[in-house]
Order: structure tokens, then C-alpha cells, then sequence
């Protein structure tokens, strides 16, 4: 059986979208709404094939309309332990779907994003990125995915942070390389490198670590 991507879409969209939104939403294998990103989704002309959250910020009107073409609706009460997101996530391991992209979600309040990157970073095991009109983020996790490799436009700003205390990791390709550094938790060691070479590689061996690629 061939395996399904799957695209989430949060309620938090960038304000510099330029159909960067809609190109995603209209292209995915699956498409999950986490609550307000049903809005969004339909506005981009398309259903989702599950919608799931409290819908405490979807318009009644966007409801209806996905329940009359036939979107699986997932409704959970709005006092719960699990942001929406979070929720779409779970359904999309679930359901055996990876990769897993995360979108319009990172562009709300910052606690909101703190959470959303929260999430980014448990769903590891499901090769999940993070993608926005101004970034691209990823996750090297040394138990799901210990190497990531990317080919990125030389001049690419590319920002890592440990999410675990003592992180090791390694970067090559980049104007400033690491092998085998120790990164404290959050520390702005690993901000704004640049990418030198067509070619790029993170590897971690302990700990987790978030990968921002930074668009022009």
C-alpha cells in the first residue's frame, strides 16, 4: 500500500500569504483542519477530508458547508488537554498518514506558537515539518530521524535550537559548521547560519533539535 501524506492546516495564517495557502491546500494528499483552518481551507477552494477540533472559531456557515460535502467532522469538547492541533496530529498517526506538514499555524499568539512548535517537535516520528510563506522548519530527532538533508538555495538563512538540554549535534554545508557540538536548550548558538554549499546535513545524536529555513 502506497503511503499518504498528510497536510494540517491551523487557524493562524500569515499575513504575507500570496497564495502560498492555497497552492498547499489545493495539492494535498489528505487534508486535515484543525478547528479555524477550515475556513481557510474553503476559502482556498477546497474540503477538507477530516475536520476535527471544537470548532469554537469556525463560522457555522463553514460547518455546513463541509458536512454537505461530505468531510469527516471530529468534534471534541472545547475544555480539553489537547490543543486542536494536537488532535490532528494524533488522527494523522492514527490513520498511518507521513509525512505529516504543518501550516498556518505559527502566526497567532506567541504562546500559540510556543504550543504549535511543541507539537512540531512530538510528531517526529511522522517526518512532520512545519511550512509558511516566510519559513520552512523541520525536526532531527536522534530517536525517529537522527539525519536530515536538505538542498536549500545557497544564501539560505538556517536557524537551529536544542529543544532538549545538551543536544549534540552536527551541521555541514553552511557557512559556519558544527560536528559533534553540545547545545544548551533554546540558546542562540545556532542562530542564523548561512548556506555556502547546494547541499546541507544536520545530524543529531542526542537529544532533538528544530531547523528553521528562513525564506528570502
Amino acid at each position: 500500500m502506497t503511503a499518504r501524506s498528510a497536510l494540517i492546516v491551523g487557524a493562524c495564517p500569515s499575513p504575507f500569504d500570496r497564495g502560498f495557502y492555497g497552492a498547499m491546500i489545493r495539492a494535498a494528499d489528505v487534508l486535515i483542519s484543525a478547528d479555524g483552518g477550515l475556513d481557510l481551507c474553503l476559502a482556498s477552494g477546497r474540503t477538507p477530508d477530516v475536520c476535527l477540533g471544537d470548532f469554537d472559531s469556525v463560522t457555522p456557515q463553514a460547518l455546513a458547508t463541509a458536512r454537505r460535502d461530505g468531510a469527516e467532522i471530529l468534534t471534541f469538547p472545547v475544555e480539553k488537554d489537547a490543543s486542536d492541533l494536537d488532535l490532528a496530529v494524533a488522527e494523522a498517526r492514527d490513520r498511518g498518514l507521513a509525512p505529516v506538514t504543518i501550516t498556518a499555524a505559527f502566526a497567532g499568539r506567541p504562546d500559540h506558537t510556543f504550543a504549535s512548535l511543541g507539537v512540531l517537535l512530538r510528531a517526529a516520528d511522522l517526518d512532520a515539518r512545519a511550512a509558511e510563506p516566510h519559513f520552512t522548519a523541520f525536526v532531527v530527532d536522534a530517536t525517529h530521524l537522527p539525519a536530515l538533508d536538505l538542498v536549500l538555495p545557497v544564501g539560505t538563512t538556517l536557524s537551529l535550537f536544542s529543544a532538549d538540554a545538551d543536544t549534540t549535534l552536527g551541521i555541514s554545508g553552511v557557512r559556519y559548521p558544527l560536528v559533534d557540538e553540545t547545545l544548551a536548550m533554546w540558546t542562540s548558538r545556532g542562530l542564523s547560519n548561512v548556506v555556502t554549499e547546494p547541499r546541507q546535513r544536520i545530524s543529531v545524536s542526542a537529544g532533538r533539535v528544530l531547523v528553521f529555513a528562513l525564506s528570502p
